[in-house]
């Protein structure tokens, strides 16, 4: 048995990490073994690096920083997720490559083709669901500054942050079958109410049936060979109708 790979996704302070406790209580519930990790620095080179990139401090360039991002996610996947979903153990990921596409790619203006090219070199799998918490970027960073203090990220302009959601929206609409967007509707600029609602809304619309309906991880060469059967099997198919049909 292969686990599952979910992420969670979404511009800073909308209630992806709430939620996470939400998920993983329902996976309790049903005894289902899984870890949950995060990025940047979920994997054994990630701490260094996680610290180098949220802080205020550092001087790094846009490309610096989509290359760091890559290092820590190859690291990550490889000796973190991937050997965790082999042994059948699900994995829940407090952001992965979505976060790219639209950190660095739509709130630092990167070609996202540079971003395709990387994921490609470091073979990157793709998750099998995708939450995307949607939150305008003025109430989720007005949550960002009560939690703590603001890092890196955070501390970018708001037109950085609306860059961000758009990527991300496009992201969703782009991979349509791989995510699934809560949005977080907040009335009367209460923001705990808007999260309270979005929990809620996340027990309705049965969460887990979602995540088990999802295609598991599938090694490369599992992947190859399933494409093959499956092409042999409708080869099979339709020979079988025409000699219906024709005769021969």
């Amino acid at each position: 048995m292969i686990g599952k790979f979910i992420t969670l996704e979404g511009i800073e302070g909308s209630g992806k990490s709430t939620s996470l406790k939400d998920i993983t209580a329902i996976l309790d519930e049903r005894s289902i073994k899984y870890i949950t990790t995060k990025e940047p620095g979920g994997g054994p080179l990630g701490s260094d690096l996680r610290s180098m990139l949220l802080n205020k401090d550092s001087k790094i360039s846009p490309e610096v920083e989509l290359l760091l991002m890559m290092a820590d996610r190859k690291d990550h996947i490889d000796n973190l997720v991937i050997p965790n979903l082999k042994k059948g153990i699900w994995v829940l990921s407090d952001r992965y490559l979505d976060s790219t596409y639209a950190y660095q790619g739509g709130g630092r203006k990167i070609d996202t083709s540079v971003i395709d090219r990387l994921v490609d070199i470091l073979k990157l799998p793709q998750p099998d669901l995708t939450f995307l918490f949607d939150l305008p970027p003025e109430a989720a960073l007005e949550r960002a500054i009560q939690r703590s203090a603001l890092d890196r990220f955070e501390s970018e302009p708001i037109d950085f942050h609306i860059r961000i959601r758009n990527a991300y929206i496009q992201l969703a609409k782009n991979n349509k079958r791989r995510f699934k967007i809560i949005r977080v509707q907040v009335r009367d600029n209460n923001l705990e109410k808007a999260i309270r609602a979005m929990k809620k809304k996340l027990q309705r619309e049965g969460i887990f049936k979602e995540m088990k309906q999802r295609r598991a991880y599938e090694k490369p060469s599992e992947k190859k060979a399933r494409l093959i059967n499956d092409s042999t099997r409708r080869f099979k198919k339709m020979l079988r109708k025409r000699i219906e049909i024709q005769g021969y």
